[in-house]
């Protein structure tokens, strides 16, 4: 009895040290392999098998070198890009620096210590040299040295045998980013649009997001050349996200922030839209939708059905800029079928077609996720990618309120 007791102790043991040896020795590998199942079953997929097959094959061969979680990260977000899907995303289970890490020292000096934290690369470069390189790069050029309001300076450059670009940290005013780090990788897809792969600013979280950057501008984060200059395409009336304002006897401006379709947003929403019912009397509306990170229809539909009856009779005018994203980008596109509507500001987002549900997934490592929507908007398949384009492009060094009011009584 007490040799089947031992024996049994020792295959457990077994078992255990079998389990913790490919915990311990998890690698990139297993993780893109895990989501190429999940990928296959997705719409984004069907929509671009032959892009996506030709892609896996080559991420796959380079799986094995991917040594960090920061390359393992930029192979599976660069695997996404192959589905011309731009909700689907990879970010790091780990959420980074929260506000209550960074307000204990004892728990920020113990994030210092983890993984995600020390897995941004830190090239052999010479600091002082790249810097006075970039520093006579032209307004217009990607490449050149930029700040934010964070106190962080990068400066972006291409990579050698690449079209990607790299930013790295020239100089840090934060607690949780060092001068010499690599905080982004961007990769060109297309349309001006460059995949932004790297860490959240504030918090060091491994995030992906769509980024444009042009005139000396990074559309979605704010980063710019020229540290004086005011981007005034993210500057709207009023921080609150549902908000009306007169501009004068003949221009009614509304400002509506998100399309969220749970509650208490919705609530917001409904309560704010109510008030517009029988109560839009002005000849000219200005809907600013700029830095709507979208939603759903059940939010946005509302608002869409009163803007659609008062445009019979009244001139309606829409704001919009890269961060318009999703729902709200698919609202901007219905409004723009309507006969005496106009879209002013910028070129959208282009991540509009496919719809997330709940689909996310912790890939096996249990260091990374994945976002994977389930649901297909085929109106919008051709605007992935390329965005909503305005009718009117305003200029981002001026504010656009004041520009937009200038063309409404220009031409009435």
């Amino acid at each position: 009895m007490k040799k089947r007791i031992v024996l049994l102790f020792l295959i457990l043991s077994c078992f255990i040290n079998i389990a913790y040896s490919q915990v311990s020795e998890c690698h990139c590998k297993t993780d893109l392999i895990f989501l190429n199942e999940k990928i296959r079953k997705i719409p984004a997929y069907k929509q671009n098998k032959k892009s996506y097959e030709n892609s896996y094959s080559k991420i796959l061969e380079k799986a094995d070198s991917a040594s960090s979680l920061y390359d393992c990260q930029i192979l599976l977000n660069t695997l996404l890009l192959s589905i011309n899907d731009n909700h689907s995303k990879i970010y790091s289970i780990n959420k980074g620096a929260t506000e209550e890490i960074k307000q204990s020292p004892d728990k920020l000096s113990e994030f210092k210590k983890s993984k995600i934290y020390n897995t941004f690369p830190k090239p052999n470069i010479n600091l002082d040299s790249l810097q006075t390189i970039l520093q006579s790069k032209p307004l217009e050029d990607i490449e050149g040295i930029y700040s934010n309001k964070n106190n962080l300076t990068i400066g972006v450059f291409k990579t050698q045998k690449s079209e990607n670009y790299q930013a790295i940290i020239l100089k840090s005013g934060s607690d949780i980013w060092t001068r010499g780090e690599i905080i982004y990788t961007l990769i060109p897809f297309g349309n001006d649009y460059l995949l932004n792969i790297g860490g959240n600013t504030s918090s060091k979280r491994l995030i992906a997001y769509t980024e444009r950057i042009a005139n000396g501008y990074f559309y979605y984060m704010d980063f710019k050349k020229e540290e004086r200059q005011k981007n005034y395409s993210f500057e709207t009336l009023s921080e609150d996200t549902y908000h009306r304002e007169e501009l004068s006897d003949d221009i009614t401006y509304l400002r509506v922030g998100s399309f969220s379709s749970w509650y208490p947003k919705l609530g917001d929403a409904e309560k704010f839209y109510k008030t517009l019912e029988a109560n839009l009397n002005k000849s000219h509306l200005i809907i600013d939708i700029r830095n709507n990170g979208g939603g759903g229809n059940r939010n946005s539909n509302i608002l869409y059905k009163l803007i659609k009856s008062y445009a019979k009779k009244n001139k309606v005018y829409v704001l919009m800029n890269h961060r318009t994203l999703s729902n709200a980008e698919q609202f901007a596109y219905k409004l723009s079928k309507l006969d005496n509507c106009q879209l002013f500001g910028q070129r959208t987002n282009g991540t509009l077609a496919y719809e997330v549900n709940d689909d996310i997934y912790n890939l096996p490592c249990n260091q990374l996720m994945a976002v994977l929507p389930s649901k297909k908007k085929s109106d919008y398949i051709k605007f992935e990618s390329l965005g909503i384009k305005p009718d009117k492009e305003l200029n981002m060094d001026s504010d656009w309120i004041i520009q937009l009011k200038s063309i409404i009584e220009k031409n009435h």
